[in-house]
């Protein structure tokens, strides 16, 4: 326990000393016109002088492999673009705004309607899902944020304990102090598991339809938002009868939350989806 807790408060100094010192470059002599970096520039300089000082600073300390698992996640906290950078490399990756709007939208509609205006964490939402669950005898209702759904699918396990549940809220509210909305919700939708061996939305798309993220209908849009909640269980080619009363909860979602109007619930719904392998839903 003492080693554990020296070697938080090593690490805990370490990265406040190095976000002190290199967020603020000594001055020199003033530069001229013509020298003045840029802000994209200075952030990337500053970027890799805060890289290359952590590196040093965690070459002195045992091998991270060794850290007790708070201690690891502690220090993923603080670094969270040693995960988040290469999924962006990655050549699956679809921009939010590459993609049909109506994806965005479903998921947001039956995962967390009110995503933008909470923080990482919905308490509201917990309590109701809490009270849903209770009356129905069952777990028929998460509680979980688009942004808690994402760190837990990309940071941690699935394993049910309430260590579990602290490190998912420690690494949502530092998640949502780094980045925006956006840039969640398009991570979520490049990383997220949607059945039948496909991840991310790009696969998911083209593994269903056969087409690209932004030639989604609104229909289509929707049967790709239902799969998070049971990827496997409700993959539309194995199952588009469950995956098709999902679908339904999804746009009536949208509609219920504005997101939609009754013409395009009405017509979403009488959509009939061709899949890939040759089934109509």
């Amino acid at each position: 326990m003492i080693k554990t807790i020296v070697m938080a408060l090593l690490i805990f100094a370490g990265m406040v000393a190095y976000d002190s010192t290199t967020s603020k470059p000594v001055p020199t002599s003033p530069p001229t016109k013509q020298e003045q970096p840029s802000k994209e520039q200075q952030q990337k300089i500053n970027k890799h002088e805060k890289s290359a000082a952590m590196a040093l600073f965690v070459s002195l300390l045992p091998d991270r492999k060794t850290w007790p698992s708070p201690m690891q996640k502690f220090y993923l906290a603080f670094n969270m673009e040693e995960v988040i950078d290469p999924i962006r490399q990655n050549p699956q990756w679809t921009p939010l705004k590459s993609m049909s709007q109506d994806i965005p939208r479903a998921l947001i509609a039956i995962e967390d309607h009110d995503f933008y205006n909470h923080g990482a964490i919905a308490v509201e939402g917990v309590l109701r899902a809490l009270l849903v669950n209770i009356t129905a005898g069952e777990v028929v209702q998460g509680g979980s944020t688009i942004t808690q759904q994402f760190v837990k699918n990309v940071f941690l396990s699935h394993e049910q304990s309430l260590e579990r549940k602290i490190e998912e809220a420690i690494l949502s509210l530092m998640l949502e102090d780094n980045y925006t909305k956006d840039e969640i919700l398009e991570l979520y939708l490049n990383t997220t598991y949607f059945g039948a061996g496909a991840n991310g939305i790009k696969q998911a798309a083209n593994k269903y339809f056969g087409k690209a993220p932004s030639a989604l209908s609104l229909a289509e849009a929707a049967v790709i938002a239902a799969l998070p909640y049971a990827p496997s269980a409700l993959n539309p080619l194995e199952n588009p009868l469950e995956c098709k009363k999902r679908q339904q909860l999804v746009l009536a979602a949208m509609h219920k939350y504005g997101m939609i109007n009754q013409a395009q619930l009405a017509e979403a719904k009488a959509e009939v989806i061709r899949l890939t392998n040759g089934v109509k839903m």
